[in-house]
Formats: structure tokens, sequence, C-alpha cells
């Protein structure tokens, strides 16, 4: 008993030349609630929740489609799907750790037995052949933590992972969306365009006749011709662009270049609103999740450096053995050769020449930086929500005083049209009209496209619709 407790003794006075005590994190996570957003928030115009496939809500099934397909076979989204498949390979190697293992072994050995060692003749001096059949038994008793720190670790990992993965989705559908508005807005300025391009080169022959009549002077044919000029390059520009974003669907595919020149003119209906949480920002970090994801990364990085310090304490392994072993095979498998042993192995840290505090030093310097990227990933995503909704207000206001100067050009237009008919115009004011209710159209074009442009913003700050597991949420 005496010498029991002074193994005892021994073994705490020793852990306790090595010392974790003055170690710890810097950086910790920032309380969502107390990052102020009320103010950007109030007052949103935004009416409806989002949902995981809110691309549905713009009523253009090629979209659904083409999202559909990326979704399925996207390279990007084969990358994140394969990080998830690793990080849960490695929950599993750590898991496994917390389990005692069983290996069956057999060993046999030809030998030639020294004539001057443990055994005299007969034994000594003769050769013999010795087997050992059995069952090894080896489990860690895992006093201090370190497998299950490591494995809360994996796993928070693993979580981090898939949430990584829905994050990938996300920004793969918000980026198809965001072309194929884009495209939308191309094309449908290419066919303004053609149409300027068009009153355009009737004004310029009408100059000319004016300058050949002796109405207009030189200057006034240089400009109309510059302007028609003008107009030819800036369509082929636009052109070039459309181009640009077919290629730039087909990539997102993960398709050639010739899927992108398929794509149909899109048939975009409506961009509806979608509603912010009810609480912002503490129910963000249950809507983002890029935020999830982080912060399971900054418990991963929490629960390895748990498991570092296990590594201060002695290691006690127990082991095990049933077999038979017997010189000769013969009689290998009687009774008389059964084995049997079990007993525990102490590895007591003493001295790493602070090997074990720098590792540890090194983990809480993991879990400083993981907790500063979550601090700053939920800056971001709140900044990025209040951005989508400053977007979405101005987009509002400016349509409304787009719309009433489209009325006003297009009534001018046709009273033009009307004064033309009566003798009163000239046939070159009703065409400078036509331009002027043109143009109003393609900034009317370009605002629509905002406008969708700031709802996919809202889905994508939004997080998309993705909504927690009952088990990510408790983290």
């Amino acid at each position: 008993m005496k010498s029991r407790l002074f193994s005892v003794a021994l073994v705490a006075a020793l852990t306790g030349c090595a010392s974790h005590s003055d170690l710890a994190p810097i950086t910790r996570p920032t309380d969502g609630s107390t990052l102020a957003a009320g103010q950007s928030l109030a007052g949103s115009p935004i009416t409806a929740a989002p949902v995981t496939d809110w691309w549905r809500e713009f009523g253009d099934p090629q979209l659904d489609a083409l999202i559909e397909d990326a979704l399925k076979s996207s390279p990007s989204l084969q990358l994140a799907e394969a990080r998830l498949r690793l990080a849960m390979a490695q929950a599993g190697v750590a898991d496994s750790t917390t389990l005692p293992r069983v290996s069956g072994n057999y060993q046999g050995n030809r030998e030639r037995m020294s004539e001057h060692f443990l055994y005299p003749p007969p034994f000594g001096g003769s050769t013999i052949t010795t087997n050992r059949l059995a069952l090894d038994f080896s489990y860690e008793l895992d006093f201090w933590g370190r497998h299950r720190e490591t494995l809360r670790g994996a796993q928070s990992e693993a979580r981090a992972a898939e949430l990584e993965r829905q994050s990938a989705r996300l920004m793969l559908a918000t980026g198809i969306a965001r072309s194929y508005v884009e495209l939308d807005r191309l094309l449908g300025q290419q066919e303004l365009s053609a149409q300027l391009l068009k009153a355009g080169r009737e004004a310029t022959s009408l100059v000319d006749q004016r300058v050949a009549a002796g109405i207009d002077n030189e200057p006034a044919r240089n400009r109309a011709h510059s302007q028609s000029a003008a107009l030819e390059s800036e369509l082929a520009a636009i052109g070039e662009q459309v181009l640009r974003v077919r290629h730039q669907l087909a990539a997102l595919l993960g398709a050639g270049p010739d899927r992108g020149l398929s794509i149909a003119r899109p048939r975009l209906t409506q961009a509806g609103a979608l509603a912010l949480p009810s609480v912002l920002p503490a129910e963000l970090m249950g809507r983002r999740p890029d935020v999830v994801a982080q912060r399971l990364r900054v418990q991963a990085a929490e629960h390895y450096a748990e498991a570092t310090k296990a590594d201060f304490y002695p290691n006690v392994n127990l082991s095990a053995f049933l077999g038979f072993q017997a010189i000769g095979a013969d009689a290998l498998l009687k009774s008389g050769s059964r084995i049997a042993g079990l007993g525990p192995a102490v590895s007591l840290p003493i001295y790493a020449g602070g090997n074990t505090r720098a590792r540890v030093a090194g983990r809480y310097a993991e879990y400083d930086a993981a907790a500063a990227q979550y601090n700053a990933t939920l800056s971001t995503a709140l900044r990025e929500i209040a951005d989508a909704v400053g977007a979405w207000r101005t987009v509002e206001e400016r349509e409304k005083a787009q719309g009433i100067a489209a009325t006003e050009t297009g009534k001018a237009f046709e009273a033009s049209r009307r004064r033309h008919t009566a003798g009163i115009d000239s046939r070159l004011t009703v065409i400078t009209s036509q331009a002027d209710a043109i143009a109003e159209q393609r900034r009317a074009a370009d605002l629509r496209a905002q406008r969708f442009a700031a709802a996919i913003e809202l889905a994508r700050a939004l997080g998309g619709g993705y909504a927690p597991s009952a088990v990510t949420a408790q983290h």
C-alpha cells in the first residue's frame, strides 16, 4: 500500500513539473447581439422569407434547369463534397481512437539456442521452432480527454465542412443567377441599341440631305455621323459582353463554352422580396452557413487545444493477450500451451524541452486565428445584409423616378409623331424624340436588372434559405 501511495504521489509531483496554467487564447468570438444593425435594417420593405430554391421566385424555368444542372455537376461543388468526405473520414479516424483495438497475430521463429545463455544443453546448442498464436488487446484509458476532445474537434470540422458545402451551393446558385440576369440585361440592351442605331442612321441620312440642301452645315453632318459610329461601336461591345456572359455561365455549369451559346433569351418575370430574420444579428448566426461553419471551426480549435493539453498528463494503456504458445507446431493448440496476460503501461511526460507547451501555445494560436476569422465573417455578413437592403431600397426609389421619366419621354415621342403627321414637326425631330424614349427604356431595363440583382444579393446575404439542423443549432 505504501509503495502504491508513493507511486501516485510521484506521478502527481512529476506531472506538476510541466504546467500550462499560463497558456490561454487571446481572441474571443464576438457576441452577435453586440453588433448594432437595427438602424441600418429598420423599416425594410422585405416581406417574404427566403427558401432553399429561392431562384424559382423569378419564374423562369430555364434558370431553374441551369441551376439544377450546375448543382449536380459543378467542379466547385465536387471540391466541396470531397472536402466533406475527407472531414468525415478524419472524424471516423478520431472516433476509432476511443475504442479498444483487437488484433489476431501469429508469430513463428526458427532459431538456434546459445549453449552459454539461459538454457543448458540439450536445449542450449539446439535449433528449435517457437510458435505464438494469440489475440492481442490494447486500450488507452482516456483519463484526460485526449481522444474525446480530438473526436469532438473532428466532428465539429465535419459539420463545418457540410456547412461549407451548403455555402458552396449557395455561391454557385447566386453566381449563375447573377450571370443570367446580366445576360437578360445585355440582350435587352442589345435590342434597344439596335433600335437606337436604326434611328441614328435615319437621322444621319436626313442630316446629309439637309446639308446637301443647304439647310444644315458640315459640323451638323459630322456630329450625326459621329453619333451613328459611336452607336455601332457600342452595339458591337454589347455583343462581345453577351458572349462573355454566355461563356461564364457555361463555366459555372462545368461545361464547354458552346453550352452557353445554347441558352435562350431569359424570361424573368418577377423579383420578389425576401424577409429579414426576426432577430438580428443573433438569428443570422443560424441562417448563414458560412457564419455557422466558421463558429464550428472555432469550437474545433478549442477541442484540439484541450486534447493537446492532455499531453501534460500520464498516458495509461491497458494491454492484454489470450492465445497459445509452444515450441514446435504439434503442441501449439493443446490446452497446456494456453497463454494469457493483462497489465497497464504508464508513460509519464517529465521533460520534453518545452515541446508540449509549444504545441499547446500553437493550438491556442490556431484558436485565435479561427476566432478572428469568425468575427470577420460575422461582421462581413451583417455588412452584406445591410448593403443588400440598401440596394433594394435604392432600386425601388430609382424605379419610381425612372417610371415618371419613361412616361414623360413616351408622351413626348407620341406628341412629336402626331405633330409630324400634322406637318408641324420634322422627321428629324420625331427621331430625336424616339431616341430619347429608347434611352429611357434602356435605363429602365438597367434598373430592372438591378432589382433582380438586389433580390439575388438579399437571398445570398440571408443564407439562401439555409435552416440549421437541431444538432448544428446547439453549436
